[in-house]
């Protein structure tokens, strides 16, 4: 019986697949994360330099917002925060799972000060997301955790051990995702004896072809928790849930 769903948040619980970041929007970055020079500088910076993209991002993040004259504080990283929209039926899945006694875990690779405001973190056990670092005047001015696809296992192990559970034995945990972003979170868990979900909104999109040749997925279905939905019903079995 499945006592554990971990999810990943952007376009898995949410429409989009990357924050929105309303605070880029301020900035002059239209669409924020989604505006193709974000992504564009992001990618040059990662090569450039040769680090990580989430790294990447957030050091364009960083610098998009000083330029614009914004100060790199919690206020302005949280803007938006009440105003995200969910994929059908998610409030009511996760206080389905909440009242039946199932933890449930938020990864993602956002801001973990923006993700504990949103209007769904009740339900959630913790949120593990990148965290930042401040300096004296409680400015961000680096990463005391990075949120990124391996990472994600690194944020796995930790909730086994919070939870008393070998960091080798998944079969409690359900994980949920939407992207070839998670797969080493869902290649651990199958590997691992749970259950790995991934939720699409595009039978064609390109993460979805891509991951199903790594055969690390149990189940496909629709980016849609509504009651009695196939996703609704598939998890209420493995939690053996009336």
């Amino acid at each position: 019986m499945a006592k554990i769903i971990i999810y990943d948040f952007d376009g898995t619980l949410t429409p989009f697949s990357l924050p929105k970041f309303e605070i880029l929007e301020k900035s002059g970055m239209k669409d924020g994360a989604h505006n193709p020079r974000f992504l564009e500088l992001s990618q040059k910076r990662a090569k450039d330099e040769n680090i990580d993209l989430y790294r990447a991002m957030y050091e364009i993040y960083f610098e998009t917002i000083r330029n614009a004259g914004f100060r790199l504080i919690d206020e302005n990283f949280s803007l938006g925060y009440d105003n995200i929209n969910y994929n059908n039926g998610v409030v009511e899945f996760l206080k389905m799972l909440y009242k039946n006694n199932i933890s449930n875990y938020l990864l993602s690779s956002g801001v973990k000060v923006f993700l504990e405001k949103v209007s769904i973190s009740s339900y959630f056990k913790e949120i593990y997301a990148t965290i930042f670092t401040y300096n004296k005047d409680y400015e961000a001015n680096g990463f005391e955790f990075l949120m990124s696809d391996k990472n994600k296992v690194i944020a796995i192990k930790e909730i086994l051990r919070k939870n008393g559970i070998d960091n080798k034995d998944c079969s409690d945990i359900i994980y949920i995702g939407d992207g070839f972003t998670d797969y080493y979170a869902m290649k651990y868990i199958k590997e691992h004896g749970g259950t790995s979900i991934f939720v699409y909104r595009d039978l064609n999109s390109k993460d979805m072809q891509s991951i199903k040749e790594k055969n690390v997925v149990d189940f496909y279905t629709k980016a849609d928790f509504s009651q009695n939905g196939e996703l609704h019903n598939y998890v209420k079995k493995l939690c053996k849930i009336k």
